[in-house]
Order: C-alpha cells, then structure tokens, then sequence
C-alpha cells in the first residue's frame, strides 16, 4: 500500500476510515487516557507490534486493516520519513462530535501528525495522516545559479492587521526603481512564506530569482500555517479566510512600499493560489489601493476541485500498476465523501476531506475560467506538463476559455506556456511524477523565471 504524505492539493486529506464514529453517547475515558491509548497505539506500531495495535480497532476497522495491512502503512511512513525517532508531542480534540488524538510521530526526516478518532467504547474507529513536515536539516537552502544575492535585499515585513497579522519577507532589487512587483500565493495545506516541501522552497526560488531580475517580491506565511490552532475555530470557512483575504491584503502593503511602482503590482499564484488568483483579482479591482496589473497562474485547475482530488489519489494508486485492496478502499471512501459534499448531504459543522461544508459549498460556486474571462487584465499561465496533480487536461480549460479557438474575440492578453519536463513544483525531472519526486532537492526552472520575468516587464512597460 502506497502512502503519500504531502502530493494532493487538499493538504491532510482523508487518508483512511473504515467506518466513520458516531459521536460519542458518553465519555467512557478520560482525555488524558485516550490521549495514552494513542501513544500505545502508535508505539505498537512503531515496534513492529501490528496484532497488538490492530486489537484496539473496532470490529470494522479491523476487518478493513488488518494487522497485514497496518504493517504496510507502517513500513511506508519509514519508507519517506526515514528511522523512526520518537512521540514528540500530542494533542486532544473534540470535534464534530468526535473524540480525537493527534499524536506526532516524529521521524529522521522529519513528522507527521497521525489523527486516531475514538469511538464511545474507546476503540480506534478511524486513521488519518496529516502532512509530512520536514526536518530542519531536510531544510536548509542553497541558492540556484541563476541567482544574484548581491543584487538584492531583503527585509521582514508584517501582512495585514489585528486577529491575522502575517509575518512576511520583501525581497527588494537594488538600485533607485521604481520596480515592479510581484504577490506570491500559496497552494493548498498550511505552507510557509517560501512553500517548504520536502528540502524544495520554489517560492523563495521565485522570490530570489525575480529579485536578481529587478522585480520585488513579496511572501507571507499562509495563515493556515501561522493560525492553524485559531483557524480549526473559525465557523463556516472558505478560501476567502484561508487565502483570498490575505493576498488582497499583500497587494495592498506591495503598492505602498517604496521603491515599488504601484502601477505594476502583479500577483502570481501557485495551485490552489492560482485557481484562486482571478477571484483574489477580482477583489484587488474593487479599490484602486490594491488595483493590480495582471496576474500569473502556476499550474491552476480549471476542473472542480473534487475531481482534481479522486483523480490524483487514482493516479498515485496505479502508479505500480496495480490497486491493492486497501487502496482500492481509500479510493471508495474518498469517492463516498466526494458524494457526499455532491449530494448536500453534509451538514453544517461536518468535515468532509479535511473541510467542512461551507468550504465546498464555496468552491461549488466558483468559475475561475468564467471570471478571468470577465476581469480584462492579462494573464500568463505556465503549466508543467509532468505535472499529476493539475494535469494538461486543466490547461486546456482555461485555453477554451480564454482564447476560445476559432472565435473572433480571442484574448490577445493572455499568454500560456507549457514545460515538458517540469513538474507540479515546476522542477524539471524525468518519467513519471510521483510524490517521491518531491523529496529530491531541486530549484524552480531558469527558465520559468525568465518567463515570468520577461513578461511582467513587458506587461508593465506596455501598460496593458
């Protein structure tokens, strides 16, 4: 069974429930002794005591995971996350409901949050992995060639105010400007300023890599990242507090900074970011404070965001060419609760794929296509064509919706470019993109700052 710790767009994705609990009709154990039940828990599996572990299940779950099958989730936690380390921390929740322990397994690479829901006899109803944070030392940066360090500096910068004030880096050229500018927008999960996976920044690639081209840069951490404790509190989500309001409020600080040409203030989104950028365009054009010149797109899903997701965990279970069982069941149970949010019948307060119903309530009325058809302002949009989690079938909707072939009104503004070898990161690579892929150090392509360079440039001289 093939375990993936940081590939789909929804960051911490359901990974595993045999049977989802019902919420508890009283408290059979205390916090506390839940919380040493999963310690046990996850101790038996770390040494290698899969029957032990597997006699807490329910008589479901037990059914569905096997001792066998433990031992082979087990065996590809170590297999990414390296020698097994220790329990570095763990945490009680309630929700929905649900009586939960997240305990965080750290391991030579790095940790991972594994979630064990309870049912009310204190048996172990449902698994889920959260997603796998690196260690420090899997962290530690070098520059790629195509960087200048001497050309630029950088300074900490604070993005928005009150509740949701964002720590934040701007990354400024040399010399008298004014320079134009560029906003950059994460992808999915909680990712810091320079979108840390694995030993990969391709933000702070970006941010340096423009900066040596005479752009300014500016990067925040995601507020899923800097507030994720506040964050699990917040009724009725949706991409707006997770994403959009932050990003108006980058553009905003952006045109005020000096030496930055307020004119020619871009955004640039990644993944979720980029799917996003023409909604987060559309509120930046509200207020001639956070007007901005254009926006860049890195790999946006042009699909629902639902069939993105089946899609990816499809792909990932096939990619030995075959499905086992247990994938089979993780793909069945990601289809039950894509049916789920579908039908209407989740309810308020309810998680499905990690996100409760007002967040897909949301994005079930969002068409990025149809927005940026309406919005005017010109776009580049780069596509890897390695890429498994936002395909070429992705691109081609924004192709035809946007240039519509074969109609008179094609937009002359919008630019799209394709990367044979780059993948979802827009790291070049070879064969097949797997998550593995993604623990390979690598930088950015020169050539997609150059691109991006180029364009923003010619985009901001011809004042389109």
């Amino acid at each position: 069974m093939r375990v993936t710790l940081t590939c789909l767009l929804v960051a911490c994705m359901l990974f595993f429930s045999a049977c989802a609990p019902k919420p508890p009709k009283a408290a059979s154990k205390t916090p506390e002794e839940l919380d040493s039940l999963a310690r046990s828990f996850v101790l038996s599996m770390a040494a290698g005591r899969y029957d032990e572990a597997s006699k807490t299940f329910t008589k479901q779950m037990a059914a569905a995971m096997p001792a066998s099958k433990l031992g082979e989730l087990w065996s590809a936690l170590l297999t990414q996350g390296g020698r097994w380390q220790q329990i570095a921390n763990t945490r009680f929740a309630e929700e929905s409901g649900y009586r939960v322990v997240y305990v965080t397994a750290a391991f030579e690479n790095g940790s991972i949050d594994i979630k064990v829901v309870f049912d009310d006899e204190a048996k172990v109803a449902g698994l889920w992995l959260g997603a796998f944070q690196p260690a420090l030392a899997s962290s530690q940066y070098t520059a790629p060639v195509y960087v200048k360090e001497d050309s630029f500096t950088e300074q900490e910068v604070v993005v928005g105010q009150g509740q949701w004030a964002l720590p934040g880096t701007l990354t400024m050229p040399k010399g008298e400007g004014p320079f134009p500018a560029v906003v950059l927008v994460h992808g999915s999960g909680p990712l810091d300023r320079d979108e840390t996976i694995g030993p990969n920044k391709p933000f702070k690639d970006l941010a340096w890599g423009l900066a040596s081209k005479g752009i300014a840069v500016l990067r925040y951490e995601k507020r899923t990242k800097h507030y994720a404790a506040e964050m699990k509190n917040v009724q009725n989500m949706t991409v707006k507090e997770e994403t959009i309001d932050d990003a108006v409020a980058a553009v905003a600080l952006l045109k005020e900074t000096p030496g930055v040409d307020p004119e020619r203030v871009f955004l640039i989104g990644h993944s979720l970011g980029a799917m996003l950028a023409p909604r987060i365009a559309e509120e930046c054009l509200a207020s001639p404070h956070t007007r901005i010149a254009g926006i860049v797109m890195l790999a946006p899903a042009s699909r629902d965001l639902l069939d993105v997701i089946l899609e990816q965990a499809e792909y990932l279970a096939g990619l030995d060419g075959t499905i086992s069982e247990a994938e089979s069941r993780e793909i069945e149970a990601i289809k039950t609760e894509v049916e789920k949010i579908r039908s209407g019948k989740l309810r308020e307060g309810e998680l499905a794929l990690n996100a409760p119903k007002s967040y897909w309530d949301d994005l079930a009325a969002y068409d990025g296509v149809e927005i940026a058809g309406e919005l005017g302002l010109p776009m580049l949009i780069l596509q890897g064509e390695r890429d498994y989690q936002v395909t070429m079938e992705d691109l081609q909707g924004w192709e035809d919706g946007l240039l519509k072939p074969g109609e008179a009104n094609v937009r002359t503004n919008v630019s799209i470019k394709t990367y044979k070898d780059l993948n979802h990161l827009f790291i070049s690579g070879t064969g097949k993109s797997t998550p593995d892929e993604y623990l390979i150090p690598g930088h950015v392509s020169e050539e997609v700052i150059t691109d991006i360079s180029n364009w923003v440039r010619t985009t901001g001289e011809a004042g389109d």
